[in-house]
């Protein structure tokens, strides 16, 4: 089999998502760090068109989406699964949950103007500005929930969480499945990248 090749940035949170599942199934692979935005020139001919990060190599074959590329890593490496036997329609309507619902809210609260400031404190407005731009773009015709309503969303989602872990490790059950690394990312974000954000997980713990 060919090397699998992950293209994406640090700071990317769905790219953590897959780098936390090729270490899950203890797979080998090469990384090739990309611009966070554009212009992508590289990125755009290697995909034809796709402009999201990341995107799994592996060949001359290109998979974009991590859905998709959740798919194709459980076909290379069955064990450990992301999909459960008995369980394996509801980890995936979970991931996709977090992975919309509970990931645009979070990236609400995340890049609020407190968020932003802190994320872009000591570089150019240049920077930020451009940012916006490239996620705005991204976002076209999509709807964009207002600072205040995504903190307050986030905030009813990660209790809903929390309710799930009560009794059990990981979202479905005694294991990781796909549902736990879609909902871990966001998450990730304001722990990690944009730590002035974090103080919304102290009310969940779990």
């Amino acid at each position: 089999m060919s090397d699998l090749i992950l293209h994406h940035y640090p700071t990317s949170p769905f790219s953590e998502k897959v780098r936390l599942i090729l270490g899950h199934k203890q797979l080998s692979w090469q990384s090739v760090n990309i611009p966070r935005i554009m212009p992508k020139p590289d990125v755009l001919a290697l995909t034809g068109g796709y402009r999201r990060t990341p995107f799994l190599q592996i060949g001359a074959d290109i998979y974009c989406d991590t859905a998709l590329i959740c798919d194709v890593l459980e076909h290379i490496q069955p064990e450990p699964t992301l999909y459960p036997e008995h369980l394996k329609g509801m980890a995936r309507v979970l991931a996709q949950w977090a992975d919309s619902t509970l990931f645009w809210a979070a990236m609400g609260h995340n890049l609020s103007p407190k968020g932003a400031a802190a994320l872009f404190a000591g570089q150019p407005p240049e920077a930020a500005q451009a940012f916006a731009a490239d996620r705005g773009a991204m976002r076209t015709g999509m709807t964009s929930l207002r600072p205040g309503d995504a903190t307050a969303a986030y905030k009813s989602y990660l209790r809903r969480l929390s309710t799930m872990v009560d009794m059990h490790p990981f979202l479905l059950g005694e294991a990781p499945c796909v549902a736990d690394f879609a909902a871990y990312h966001p998450l990730w974000f304001s722990r990690v990248v944009n730590p002035t954000m974090a103080g919304i997980l102290e009310a969940t713990p779990n």
